[in-house]
């Protein structure tokens, strides 16, 4: 599978080439998409709902088809939001078990597993995708932490594929 990380920010795409995410699998792009065609793109839930329903998951990322006539790809990908809890205090919080996963690296292994998923069991396969990192809001050239999380756990991911 081919993934395009896209930013228009030179100083995060720096930051994720540190990190280890380029590669064979893996193109960076400065722009706002990826110059390639793409089956699909990982974008957060707060840009997909809107546009095409749904609510988020924790469990597992979900597939969307889109069903505008746009420049967006043919699927999404929305990744999960870690697992909550209810406060004593009323207040949302992560669960205790997920606080020390990486939110980015909880995204990349959800969202290419399904991805992953998918393809086993769909004729339409999704053979390249977009991680667009401002749509992920991971669009931070200071978060260092994120982009070597979400290539361990694209390097995890890929490695279970062959």
């Amino acid at each position: 599978m081919q993934i395009v990380i896209t930013s228009r920010k030179a100083a995060t795409l720096d930051t994720w080439r540190r990190a280890g995410a380029d590669g064979p699998e893996v193109i960076l792009h400065l722009g706002p998409r990826s110059p390639l065609p793409v089956d699909a793109m990982v974008v957060a839930g707060v840009h997909a709902f809107p546009r095409l329903g749904g609510r988020p998951r924790w469990d597992r990322a979900q597939i969307i088809e889109n069903t505008h006539e746009d420049d967006w790809p043919k699927y999404l990908v929305v990744p999960p939001t870690r697992p909550m809890v209810l406060g004593e205090d009323r207040v949302a919080r992560i669960h205790p078990d997920y606080r020390r996963i990486s939110p980015a690296g909880y995204a990349a292994s959800r969202a290419l597993a399904e991805i992953i998923r998918w393809n086993a069991s769909q004729d339409d396969i999704i053979s390249a995708a977009e991680v667009n990192l401002p749509l992920l809001e991971f669009d931070n050239p200071a978060d260092a932490a994120s982009a070597r999380a979400f290539h361990r756990a694209l390097g995890e991911v890929l490695a279970t594929t062959g």
